[in-house]
């Protein structure tokens, strides 16, 4: 009888313990507001005045929240995997998403940046619905056919055509979500413009205002699509800057109409970095008799008759071999590598091969990661001309994180966080831990702590 009462009273206190526990999490749960403006470099807010930028909306973040001063991005510093990253807290290697292969729209194809089932890791917005929260999207990445996220108009590449609609309106949820908008906003059609986002703000405005999702996330572009076209910090870039600060400050003071304290974050998946030259790798490949090319003929296109390697290109570049188990190779395309290295003129910052590849937790299956110093891309040429001039400035992204332009953003404010506080640099993957603290949540994957932007008993 002792025994049994003993038992009851200590039960009594474990489940009184638990809702306890309980009940401080969903005190310290909140809504959030999740924020991508793509490409936007750091610099852009926290050296607005010396630049002559009129971002009002971003730079309350500086005194009312707290902010990295750049976030260290994953390999590859494109799109689609540092987007993954943002909302699950890990590297390619663990979320899948290793580049950036849009939807075409002459079928579903090579749709890595499309469907929320091409990402093998815990999202953030599964986590918010585990937890009973409601979750919206207009312009995310890999969230089509995401069970989780119940309001949902996901990032679809490239508007080449309306046929993209179709395809829009086929994936957003539920049934008939898109339609029923279009019926009272007008067109969903859009590219990278400003224009564009004036579109995804108007839908995204509709979505937090009629169904108030505990979880939004935000995706605009025409910073991305300025700065590739023209370069950073150039006026259209610029200009687009602040169209995205007049558009994101529409899209706040409709998230804190709805609660006013509202959680709102502002990242970014990469900077932007001005190119003038190309340097044509494939070129020496060839010439070493790593890849064999059919005879030239005058007006078509190359072709490869066979590569020992495979020769990727952009800011960084993986190469992979034909034969992984070909020691003779390997030791050839190393040799080869580090010679063209050696010369200033190249443009490469530094060669990864062996399993140092891996630990860069990007570029699956390739030997070796040709890391280029801004300003020089790898090009796509067979033969000719090694090193190329750029017919004008334009702008990319690539490059291995440790160089410093090719920081992302994070600016987060709202109830429960500290004011003013400069975070210095930070780790991409430790974001969403600290989205998943301010929901109340907990990522099954996320191996990395949340950064510190929470004020003392929260």
């Amino acid at each position: 009888m002792i025994r049994s009462t003993r038992s009851s009273a200590c039960a009594t206190a474990l489940l009184g313990l638990a809702l306890s526990a309980l009940a401080a999490t969903q005190a310290s749960a909140a809504s959030v507001l999740l924020i991508s403006i793509d490409a936007l470099s750091p610099d852009y807010v926290t050296k607005a005045d010396s630049l002559g930028l009129k971002v009002p909306n971003l730079r309350r973040f500086l005194t009312e929240g707290s902010y990295a001063q750049g976030v260290r991005g994953v390999v590859p510093t494109i799109t689609c995997p540092s987007h993954a990253t943002l909302v699950t807290g890990v590297t390619p290697a663990k979320h899948g998403i290793y580049g950036n292969d849009p939807l075409k729209t002459d079928g579903y194809s090579a749709a890595l940046c499309t469907f929320a089932s091409d990402v093998k890791a815990d999202a953030l917005y599964d986590a918010a619905a585990r937890a009973g929260i409601e979750t919206g999207s207009v312009g995310w990445l890999n969230t089509a056919g995401a069970t989780t996220v119940k309001y949902n108009l996901p990032h679809v590449e490239p508007y080449e055509s309306e046929i993209t609609v179709k395809y829009q309106e086929a994936m957003a949820t539920p049934p008939g979500l898109l339609t029923g908008l279009e019926a009272e906003l007008g067109g969903y059609y859009q590219d990278g413009t400003e224009a564009g986002s004036e579109i995804r703000t108007r839908f995204a405005k509709a979505i937090i205002s009629r169904y108030k999702p505990g979880f939004m996330m935000f995706h605009i572009i025409a910073v991305d699509h300025a700065a590739h076209a023209h370069g950073p910090w150039s006026d259209e870039a610029k200009k687009a800057v602040e169209h995205e600060d007049a558009m994101i400050g529409q899209v706040i003071e409709t998230a804190l109409a709805n609660d006013p304290d509202t959680i709102v974050a502002v990242t970014s998946d990469h900077g932007q970095a001005p190119i003038t030259r190309a340097f044509n790798l494939r070129v020496p490949f060839v010439e070493a008799g790593l890849i064999e090319l059919e005879p030239l003929v005058p007006g078509r296109q190359v072709k490869v008759r066979d590569a020992k390697v495979q020769v990727g290109g952009g800011a960084s570049a993986a190469i992979r071999l034909k034969d992984p188990s070909d020691a003779a190779t390997r030791a050839k395309v190393s040799q080869l590598l580090h010679a063209l290295a050696a010369d200033p003129q190249n443009g490469i910052d530094r060669i990864v091969e062996g399993a140092d590849v891996e630990k860069l937790g990007g570029y699956a299956g390739a030997s070796f990661v040709v890391g280029m110093k801004p300003g020089t891309v790898v090009g796509g040429d067979y033969f000719g001309s090694k090193l190329v001039d750029l017919p004008s400035v334009a702008g990319t992204h690539g490059y291995l994180p440790e160089q410093s332009i090719m920081n992302a953003s994070f600016f987060i404010r709202g109830k429960g966080i500290e004011a003013g506080r400069n975070l210095g640099v930070v780790d991409m993957r430790r974001i969403a831990p600290t989205l998943a603290q301010a929901l109340g949540v907990k990522l099954k994957d996320a191996d990395q702590p949340s950064l510190p932007v929470f004020a003392a008993g929260r």
